[in-house]
């Protein structure tokens, strides 16, 4: 395998293993390069995805020197999870080796407390839509309907 140009993510804090609905848990990661130099990224937004085959959920944290660290804020579905961390233009890891595996806690979680993953948060996406176009894709004018309202009166 080919390991130029490919970043390297490494667990330094937390388990590879996290009971369902445990928001206490820290997870720390740090970030490397090809060659395992840690790549200095520091005060820099990252967001951490979680995905399964059943969809992704992320977190957001910042960077501290090379390594960030993170809670787990929602209830998650039991399921393993790859690991990337998303900054600065870089994805950790270029592979697929990091996971976390959620599983069953002594709490029974309700599907309403459990995170509905998707591949795609349509909310999201239409909120980025809405603000890179404000005036929609055509402005078109609307009746006022008072008016049509009082006509429809008479």
């Amino acid at each position: 395998m080919n390991r130029s140009n490919c970043t390297n993510l490494k667990q330094f804090e937390g388990g590879r293993v996290v009971k369902q609905g445990d928001s206490a848990s820290l997870f720390g990661f740090a970030l490397y390069d090809e060659n395992w130099v840690p790549i200095d990224l520091d005060g820099q937004a990252a967001t951490i995805y979680f995905t399964s085959k059943k969809g992704k959920a992320s977190f957001s944290a910042t960077v501290q020197g090379s390594k960030v660290s993170f809670k787990i804020p929602k209830v998650l579905p039991v399921e393993s999870y790859l690991v990337e961390v998303d900054c600065a233009g870089y994805v950790f890891p270029s592979d697929q080796s990091v996971r976390v595996d959620v599983v069953q806690s002594a709490e029974e979680y309700t599907s309403e407390q459990v995170l509905d993953l998707v591949k795609n948060n349509v909310k999201e996406e239409i909120d980025k839509y809405i603000s890179a176009h404000p005036n929609g894709p055509q402005t078109e004018e609307f009746p006022d309907l008072t008016v049509l309202y009082n006509l429809a009166k008479i």
